[in-house]
């Protein structure tokens, strides 16, 4: 009898450390901090050499070719988007997720196609393909190092980083459509591939940026903010679950109270101008989930910093490995995310 009440005993001391300290929770020691490099400046003609290409698209029937095209014949191909989201970029996003036409992000502004983030399988993405090999893309894609054009009398010109050219390097596909290819470099395959207008390019800058002229910046109020971050919420549930459904994990549900405790994070980092898991006000992950009154067996924490989007955070979440192991972790059964601007925290739990 005495044995079987100290084993209980010793179950009840088991729980409660299970449920109030930080056992559970092994933040990843990585920080996503995406840098941004924009100069503006003179730059002497002898300077200003375009590498523009003058040959037309390869493939009229790859998603390459419905940039600068007007958004009815995606819909022609594709159907209605299942929503449209806001940007700070002065395009929207049509969100497509439906079965048989796959996950993408299609930017529109004034009915024109400016940019189209392509990370489902089944679309056509000519003449590359999502799980092609690092090597096999290298062999066959013209990347530059660095890309150089001119847009409305102005000059701009994109410098590559050794990071860059190895994880998301550029491709100049013709007829002013360029071609991000995104890596995951710990599988050394294409995961997605982000086509840009000249515009979009200009706007999103997702590399070191000289320039002489005008970068066309948005004036983006509080409100529309707000829009931005809800949209931004949605889709990182969304883009995480394509990847845990692609890398062997079953998807999570999203959870409201989880998503509060991590929208506070971003907000809290954002406010006190600072970058980490652990809060100098508000504590641990587990602090603040035992604040919201979340029980959770198991939990887990992504934070990213000055993305271009939601979904350049995922992917910058899945090639670090700390946060990588967070986002396809097969235990885990909810996730919330909060997005705060440029600020991003996803919480994933398990109940």
């Amino acid at each position: 009898m005495k044995f079987i009440l100290r084993v209980v005993v010793l179950l009840v001391i088991g729980l409660f450390i299970f449920y109030n300290t930080d056992l559970f929770f092994q933040p990843p020691a990585e920080k996503n901090e995406a840098s941004e490099k924009v100069r503006q400046g003179t730059i002497f003609p002898e300077s200003k050499k375009a590498s523009e290409s003058t040959e037309k698209l390869a493939d009229n029937d790859s998603m390459a070719s419905f940039v600068d095209q007007d958004v009815s014949k995606i819909k022609e191909k594709f159907g209605n988007p299942i929503r449209i989201d806001k940007t700070p970029y002065g395009f929207d996003n049509y969100v497509y997720n439906q079965p048989n036409s796959s996950y993408m992000l299609v930017g529109v502004r004034d009915n024109k196609v400016q940019t189209i983030y392509a990370l489902g399988q089944d679309l056509n993405l000519a003449p590359y393909k999502i799980g092609m090999s690092v090597e096999k893309v290298f062999t066959n894609a013209k990347l530059q190092s660095e890309i150089s054009f001119n847009y409305q009398n102005n000059f701009y010109r994109f410098e590559l980083s050794e990071n860059d050219l190895n994880v998301r390097p550029i491709a100049n596909l013709g007829s002013g459509v360029y071609a991000q290819l995104n890596f995951d470099k710990i599988d050394g395959k294409l995961i997605s591939v982000r086509y840009l207008n000249k515009l979009s390019f200009i706007k999103m800058h997702p590399y070191e940026l000289n320039y002489q002229g005008d970068i066309y910046e948005e004036d983006v109020s509080a409100n529309l903010w707000k829009e931005i971050d809800a949209a931004s919420d949605k889709q990182v549930l969304e883009i995480t679950n394509v990847f845990r459904e692609r890398y062997g994990a079953e998807p999570v549900a999203y959870d409201n109270e989880v998503a509060k405790v991590a929208y506070g994070h971003s907000v809290d980092m954002a406010n006190n101008n600072y970058f980490d898991h652990d809060s100098p006000t508000e504590g641990t992950l587990s602090d603040r989930m035992k604040n919201a009154s979340v029980q959770y067996v198991k939990a887990g924490e992504n934070i990213a910093y000055n993305y271009l989007d939601a979904a350049a955070a995922v992917e910058g979440w899945l090639n670090s490995p700390g946060h990588r192991k967070n986002l396809l972790d097969k235990s885990y059964t909810y996730m919330g995310e909060g997005t705060f601007q440029k600020y991003y925290t996803q919480n994933f739990i398990t109940k």
